[in-house]
């Protein structure tokens, strides 16, 4: 199947809820060998998780899935669409989440991200996310489990005015 080519400045980002699980958990199916269970999001529908989503036009072409407690927040998911990764909606939608954790107040950011996922490291360490070991056997593996690596970035504060 030929990828398609998406415009970033077309694309728009809203915040999901219960009604857009069934796009999200079909979305990840293109894009993932071991996608979420309906569980695990139903799992995430509490105040302090969040949902956004990209879109362009009416399809939704990837989302996040956040966790906050305090002034921290943390990446529970980021999934683009298998037809359109590698054009940068990743990053978009990370740059985008990263911007508002900011002018939410959050002080530290982390995130696991499997070993076996090169890609996806190399995005969060080109927008700052550093390592900070591993988790071994996190993550769920046709044949056992794979270790996830602990990634975190801390923001500074937004500061009003011209300072």
């Amino acid at each position: 199947m030929r990828s398609l080519r998406l415009e970033q400045s077309q694309l728009s980002i809203t915040t999901l809820d219960e009604s857009d699980l069934p796009g999200m958990m079909a979305l990840e199916q293109t894009a993932s060998r071991h996608p979420w269970s309906q569980g695990q999001y139903l799992t995430c529908m509490g105040a302090e998780y969040r949902f956004l989503g990209a879109w362009y036009g009416d399809a939704l072409v990837g989302f996040i899935v956040d966790w906050r407690m305090l002034d921290e927040g943390h990446l529970m998911n980021l999934c683009v669409h298998g037809q359109f990764q590698q054009q940068g909606i990743g990053r978009y939608l990370l740059r985008y989440w990263l911007a508002s954790m900011q002018g939410a107040g959050m002080a530290t950011l982390t995130l696991e991200v499997r070993e076996s996922n090169r890609a996806a490291y190399r995005l969060y360490a080109s927008e700052g996310f550093e390592d900070q070991g591993s988790r071994p056997g996190y993550y769920r593996t046709a044949d056992g489990t794979e270790a996830a690596r602990i990634m975190s970035l801390g923001l500074s504060p937004v500061r009003a005015g011209n300072g």
